[in-house]
């Protein structure tokens, strides 16, 4: 496994001379919020089998309430990787302890990359990206800050509640071309944070992905997260907008799976509608108990000077995988995994 914990050692590998074709196998992406080890000061050990069997419900005690980080964790990676092939996660809301679970669960083909977001090193929640080495060599990645000062390590933007974090990653496939993934966790808070947040990321994923690619062939860019802004809101409208960015600088437009999925129609066998839940955030309660929105995202940035995709792919699947199980598994546990769902989203080379 390829991990690279620090951000004073950002690698940069030649990249992929040869373009990405039409044959390129399509790409699987998968984003979740996780939510933090709120007992991570005494971490419990992945037994053998990878469970941890869930302390016996109390009569008085919600079924859906938060349940242990060990006994959560691998009910959502097996979440995940039930249902079908994965090439790229995007996790927030990570501890250092939290991404050593995942690394083991998720097992040694599985490389990541990201720093914690409160001193650049192992302090503080990561919004890690873990990648397929069988299928992708790393090129070149780096953190930015949501920040007015996006190069310092700790720092916290406008009117955030507590200092947020974006991943950049570009790897190289083995099927030809670069492919360049960004995962971040925006403040839930501050409505001004996320509005500022998706301006500042548009101009830096922009000027990271020109950096690498040097003039080359456009490959993907996808970036998915925990926005924690709906689509009503400025954090949303602002990383959507073709609207030129208020710095001046130049900057991606992002195209959303859910709105943006390749749908059936006559003569176009595909998936119909978007499948599952439309809201991505539960809570840890019930149905109907809590306000539920759709706030994590995967999306794709906009070829120039269009409004489909860059480097000729569109979204042919999308999912949200829900986060709860009903009536208890083989060892008992019925409940919430998170209190976000899992989005799932497939791209695929025209």
């Amino acid at each position: 496994m390829v991990t690279i914990p620090t951000r004073d050692a950002y690698p940069t590998l030649r990249l992929s001379t040869s373009p990405m074709t039409a044959s390129s196998p399509p790409i699987h992406v998968a984003t979740l919020n996780v939510r933090y080890d709120g007992q991570r000061n005494s971490p419990i050990a992945i037994p053998p089998t990878g469970a941890v069997p869930p302390a016996p419900r109390k009569p008085w005690e919600d079924k859906y309430r938060e349940q242990a980080w060990a006994v959560r964790r691998s009910r959502l990676v097996d979440a995940l990787l039930s249902l079908g092939s994965l090439d790229l996660i995007g996790f927030q809301e990570v501890y250092a302890s939290q991404l050593d679970d995942l690394a083991a669960l998720l097992g040694p083909r599985w490389a990541h990359v990201g720093v914690g977001r409160d001193d650049g090193n192992k302090a503080g929640e990561y919004s890690p990206i873990f990648f397929n080495s069988d299928r992708f060599t790393l090129v070149k990645w780096k953190s930015v800050w949501l920040s007015p000062t996006p190069d310092v390590p700790g720092s916290v933007g406008w009117d955030a509640s507590q200092t947020r974090i974006a991943t950049l990653l570009s790897l190289a496939d083995v099927h030809g071309g670069t492919v360049h993934a960004v995962c971040t966790h925006y403040d839930d808070r501050g409505v001004k944070a996320r509005a500022e947040s998706s301006l500042l990321i548009r101009a830096a994923i922009r000027a990271f992905v020109d950096e690498v690619e040097g003039g080359g062939d456009p490959g993907p860019v996808l970036l998915f997260g925990d926005f924690n802004s709906p689509d009503s809101e400025d954090g949303y409208r602002n990383i959507t907008s073709f609207d030129p960015l208020p710095s001046g600088k130049q900057g991606f437009t992002f195209l959303d799976a859910y709105t943006h999925l390749s749908a059936r129609r006559p003569g176009h066998i595909a998936q119909s509608r978007p499948y599952g839940p439309k809201a991505t955030y539960t809570g840890f309660a019930a149905p109907g108990r809590e306000r539920t929105t759709r706030i994590d995202f995967v999306m794709l940035a906009a070829a120039d000077g269009g409004d489909s995709a860059r480097g000729g792919y569109s979204f042919s699947q999308y999912a949200v995988v829900d986060n709860w199980v009903e009536e208890g598994d083989v060892d008992g546990f019925e409940g919430r995994w998170s209190d976000h769902r899992a989005v799932r989203v497939t791209i695929t080379k025209a």
